[in-house]
């Protein structure tokens, strides 16, 4: 087993249980043409208009209820043709990883231009005890690569490219028809507000601060209704997600980050 596999699977859950570091919403419609599904800490979300539907990342590798998570909302991830992904890390693409069971089989895929160094082995996602740690995701070639402000229409629906390095090198969010915002992990939100992501996760965390007031001067221009989270569910009240953008968010079993998240998020 590939070693930033081993580490999802084996290492995350134990090191998370009991710190309440994610609080993703469950499998379910949100309403205003979002729904999701829920993978142990993590959303991957969904927008439908007027028939499509467009997804945005594609969750942990071959995680063992998809089929019956897809089965609440209504959607088979055969009939998705368009893929998102905020990065690519092993639980928001590790669904599409060409080693195991695609579940977007049919979807041509974006990403940012920057994250491909990490699909390619060119660069390297962590660093611990002096050792550098790759990421193991592999997707199939003939993904689409993005740039910064870039703009995809797919028929009716408009999705806007913004780059927000700092959690990876090539993270990007997305504004789904100037009115829902998918962030990816570059946010950590608990009940007081909005901060940058946990640094143990976040490659670069100066960088992922000094995007995060970007997206805020963004956010404040296009005033989207609800934004849609890697690990912190979903908010209507946008602004105050980035309440304490300039400080890290911070965990410990002494000090949960979220009072109000699951224990054990693997327990589900």
């Amino acid at each position: 087993m590939k070693l930033i596999y081993f580490f999802d699977e084996y290492i995350k859950p134990f090191f998370m249980r009991g710190k309440k570091i994610a609080n993703p919403a469950d499998t379910g419609i949100i309403g205003n043409g979002v729904s999701c599904i829920r993978e142990y800490d993590v959303n991957m979300w969904f927008y439908t208009k007027d028939g499509i539907t467009i997804a945005f990342d594609a969750g942990h590798f071959n995680y063992p209820k998809i089929k019956q998570e897809f089965a609440k909302i209504g959607l088979d991830g055969r009939e998705i043709q368009h893929l998102f992904l905020t990065h690519a890390d092993v639980d928001h693409a590790g669904g599409i990883d060409i080693a195991g069971r695609n579940i977007f089989p049919n979807a041509r895929v974006y990403l940012g231009k920057r994250e491909e160094a990490y699909l390619t082995g060119k660069m390297h996602r962590l660093q611990r005890l002096g050792f550098k740690i790759k990421n193991d995701v592999r997707i199939a070639r003939g993904y689409q690569l993005l740039e910064d402000k870039q703009v995809i229409q797919i028929d009716s629906i408009r999705v806007q490219v913004l780059d927000i390095p700092g959690h990876t090198i090539g993270h990007c969010c997305y504004l789904v028809d100037d009115k829902i915002l998918i962030s990816g992990d570059c946010l950590a939100i608990n009940e007081t507000g909005g901060y940058s992501f946990f640094d143990f996760f976040t490659q670069y965390p100066e960088l992922n601060k000094k995007a995060l007031q970007r997206l805020k001067k963004w956010v404040k221009k296009k005033n989207p209704e609800m934004i849609c989270t890697g690990h912190s569910g979903c908010h209507k009240d946008v602004l105050s997600c980035f309440n304490h953008i300039a400080e890290s968010a911070v965990f410990s079993k002494r000090k949960p980050f979220d009072k109000n998240a699951p224990y054990d998020l693997f327990n589900q």
